[in-house]
């Protein structure tokens, strides 16, 4: 699949009583944005008083305000409606990208960035049980399902949104509060990847030997 979305990075902008922290500086999810602020109309009218610039996880200029699915403002086509579908098999199709997620966002435990390559290697028709409505029956073998990119996973945050910054049906289970892995490495440091955090949508890196990572496999449709 064409990678649609750069990598994205967290800028620190500062306003009253309010910092933001750069996520390449180091991250634990934990960083405000002004959307997540308790006074979050009187901040959204406040100008940046020291004129920060935003950008995305490629270094590319992005709008520091910017409170809309991620997807819109960097793949050049309508967004859906629906945006996403259940396909009553334990997965959702994104109508924007084609792409096939795992339904069960609590499927795996959570582990370091090789076992969740391995486990979404190994993913198959009538894992994820035993809860019917979410175990998976659409007919999947091992090797059909992976690891997705950090494009990828960029491709579902929504920063109008909070736990989780997903769009308003996006059709998955409920989220467990921590990161979720990409298969995107450093191009510098093979030893560190690029995470999602989906209480937020905020995007950072963490050690690939860290065993504290979620999973959300992917695949194409099946031929």
């Amino acid at each position: 699949m064409k990678d649609y979305i750069p990598k994205l990075v967290q800028l620190n902008i500062f306003t009253i009583f309010v910092i933001f922290a750069f996520c390449i500086g180091g991250c634990a999810g934990e960083n405000k944005s002004l959307s997540e602020s308790p006074n979050d109309d009187v901040l959204a009218g406040i100008v940046n008083p020291f004129n920060s610039t935003c950008y995305d996880w490629r270094g590319g200029i992005i709008p520091c305000d910017y409170k809309r699915q991620y997807a819109k403002l960097l793949i050049d086509k309508p967004i859906p409606d629906p945006r996403f579908m259940d396909n009553k098999d334990g997965t959702v199709t994104d109508n924007l990208t084609g792409l096939i997620w795992l339904k069960n966002t609590k499927c795996f435990g959570l582990m370091d960035l090789e076992g969740a390559r391995l486990a979404a290697k190994h993913l198959k028709n009538g894992d994820c049980g035993p809860d019917p409505a979410l175990i998976l029956s659409d007919g999947s073998s091992v090797g059909d399902w992976r690891l997705p990119t950090m494009s990828e996973l960029c491709t579902l945050i929504d920063y109008s949104k909070r736990n989780p910054a997903l769009s308003d049906g996006h059709m998955f289970s409920d989220f467990p509060p921590g990161y979720y892995w990409s298969a995107t490495t450093f191009d510098y440091h093979s030893g560190m990847a690029w995470i999602v955090y989906f209480e937020s949508g905020t995007t950072c890196y963490e050690d690939v030997k860290n065993q504290a990572g979620h999973i959300l496999p992917v695949r194409k449709p099946l031929e």
